[in-house]
C-alpha cells in the first residue's frame, strides 16, 4: 500500500499525529519541488518535514511544473506514480509515502497520482490533513459557516455566470489559487462593498501575509498560493 500523506497548510504544528507517524516510518517520501519560469524553487514540503525530524535520505524530490498549462504537471504526476510503483515492486516491504500540501483529498495532486498507482494494481490510503482555507479562517476567528449558511469553494477559475452567482449569493465564498483570478477578485471587491473581504497568502509559512483591508487587497499582487474568503457577515 502506498500512502498519501497530508502536510496541512504549512505550519509544522498543524500536521496530524497519524501523518507524522507515517512519515517517520516511511522508507521513501516522494516530495514535490515547484518549478516555474523563474527556475527551481525550494521545496516547502521538504523544509517542513526536515523541521519535524524527517531524515533527508527519506525524502525523494521530484520536479513539479507550476503553470496554467497542465501538461507538465500531469507528466510529473505520471512519472512519480511510476517511480513509486517501481520502487514498491523492487522492494515489497518498503514503506512509501507521497506528500501533499493541505489535504490530499481536496484539490490535490494525489487525485492524478493515485489514478496511475491504482492502474498499476497497488492500493492507496489517504491520510487527511488541515486544508489551507480552514487554517485561513482560523486566523480570522469565528465560524467559516454557521447554522444554515452555505460555503462555495472556487478553484481560481469559473464562468462569468458562476462568479456573478457567487458574489450575489448569501454564501461564504472561498477562492483558492488567487493568481488565476486576480482581476475578477479585485473587480468584485470594488463592486460588492456589502461583502466582507479577507485575503491570505502563504498561511502557516514564514512569509505569511493576510489582510481584511480592501485597499490593501486592491493594491496587492496575488501569488499562486493565495486564498480569498468573502462573507456576508
Amino acid at each position: 500500500m502506498i500512502h498519501f500523506v497530508s502536510l496541512g497548510p504549512g505550519d509544522p504544528e498543524l500536521i496530524t499525529l497519524k501523518a507524522l507517524r507515517t512519515l517517520r516510518e516511511a522508507d521513501y517520501i516522494y516530495t514535490p519541488v515547484p518549478v516555474s519560469r523563474k527556475g527551481r524553487h525550494a521545496s516547502k514540503a521538504a523544509e517542513m518535514m526536515l523541521s519535524l525530524g524527517i531524515r533527508e535520505e527519506q525524502i525523494q524530490l521530484y520536479d513539479l511544473p507550476m503553470s496554467k498549462d497542465r501538461d507538465g504537471a500531469l507528466e510529473a504526476y505520471e512519472i512519480v506514480a511510476r517511480e513509486a510503483c517501481e520502487k514498491q515492486k523492487a522492494e515489497p516491504s518498503a514503506r512509501i509515502a507521497i506528500v501533499a500540501e493541505g489535504d490530499c483529498g481536496f484539490y490535490s495532486s494525489s487525485a492524478y497520482i493515485g489514478e496511475h498507482i491504482e492502474q498499476e494494481g497497488f492500493t492507496t490510503e489517504q491520510i487527511c490533513g488541515v486544508p489551507a482555507f480552514i487554517a485561513c479562517n482560523g486566523r480570522l476567528g469565528g465560524q467559516l459557516v454557521q447554522l444554515e449558511e452555505q460555503c462555495t469553494v472556487i478553484p481560481g477559475e469559473a464562468t462569468r455566470e458562476e462568479w456573478d452567482r457567487a458574489w450575489q449569493s448569501r454564501h461564504t465564498i472561498v477562492v483558492m489559487k488567487g493568481s488565476l483570478c486576480e482581476a475578477e477578485i479585485k473587480s468584485a471587491v470594488a463592486q460588492h462593498p456589502d461583502r466582507k473581504w479577507h485575503y491570505f497568502e502563504f498561511v502557516g509559512m514564514p512569509k505569511e501575509y493576510n489582510t481584511s483591508s480592501t485597499d490593501e487587497i486592491l493594491q496587492r499582487e496575488f501569488p499562486y498560493f493565495s486564498i480569498i474568503i468573502s462573507k456576508r457577515r
